[in-house]
């Protein structure tokens, strides 16, 4: 179950999306070895930043960053329109046992694709708890009512938001409602029922309009040609003492923990412009 669904309520000037990812979920955390708080808070993170691609035109590549005071340094999380989503945080360990981000902002950054458009919202930290944090986003930078419902489960990460829709009037009343029957979803049922069993328990009384569900992937985007780009950013100065104190030039991937090795061998080929190689890792 790595998908996301999206509905709208016939009546109402409202829509939602459901996301759960299992394996993909997996694959995000894999090579790393997160404490449970921080595990958590990144699924979450991840369910919502799928979600919130759900709501864009086109295909734009959209990023959720938290920056925070407290154990929490920073977490990272970027979908593209595709819905190909990775993600990763940094932890401060002797920070532990206080609250989990402290002071800090939620960022979020839209990249249209279309000329370098990009736009960036920013808010502050409000708690401890990312949904509280995104619908401050959305009163503040999107000014659309919006209730978001994350849940993190050992094993897989489920996401349930609602949202007015743009440019229309919606019933504030009809919303709260629905927001409250939402809020009553546990864990088990948002990560494991059917959509549609889902719904029908959530929001029976009302009529609900599904479109296609959309795969969602993981990816990482470590591939040849990006490692060789970034070898050729450190300059020949730089490589060379690199190779020259280890004998190596060595890459690790902030999302998926990898190291990727290079030898004089290969550095020399890159910076001469050939076909790159996938490294040694």
């Amino acid at each position: 179950m790595n998908e996301i669904q999206t509905f709208v309520f016939e009546s109402l000037s409202i829509r939602g999306a459901i996301v759960r990812l299992a394996e993909t979920w997996q694959q995000v955390i894999a090579q790393h070895h997160y404490p449970e708080a921080l595990r958590r808070l990144l699924g979450e993170g991840t369910a919502a930043t799928v979600l919130l691609a759900t709501g864009l035109k086109g295909q734009p590549r959209i990023s959720l960053q938290l920056q925070g005071e407290g154990p929490v340094k920073l977490l990272l999380v970027q979908c593209s329109g595709e819905f190909e989503v990775r993600g990763m945080a940094q932890w401060r360990a002797e920070r532990q046992g206080e609250p989990l981000l402290g002071a800090g902002r939620l960022a979020v950054n839209l990249d249209t694709g279309q000329g370098g458009q990009q736009f960036q919202g920013i808010v502050p930290l409000v708690g401890n708890s990312l949904d509280a944090c995104l619908e401050t986003y959305f009163k503040q930078s999107e000014q659309l009512p919006t209730r978001l419902f994350l849940r993190c489960g050992e094993a897989r990460v489920a996401g349930l938001l609602l949202q007015a829709l743009p440019a229309k009037q919606t019933d504030e009343d009809a919303f709260e409602t629905i927001g409250a029957l939402a809020a009553t979803v546990t864990t088990e049922e948002l990560g494991g029922l059917p959509t549609t069993v889902l719904l029908e328990r959530l929001f029976g009384g009302y009529t609900l309009r599904l479109f296609k569900p959309r795969l969602v992937k993981h990816d990482c985007r470590c591939t040849a040609e990006h490692l060789a780009g970034i070898v050729r950013m450190l300059g020949a100065a730089e490589l060379d003492d690199l190779l020259r104190e280890t004998g190596k030039v060595e890459l690790t991937c902030e999302f998926c923990n990898r190291c990727f090795s290079y030898d004089d061998t290969a550095v020399a080929a890159i910076l001469a412009g050939g076909a790159p190689q996938q490294p040694t890792h």
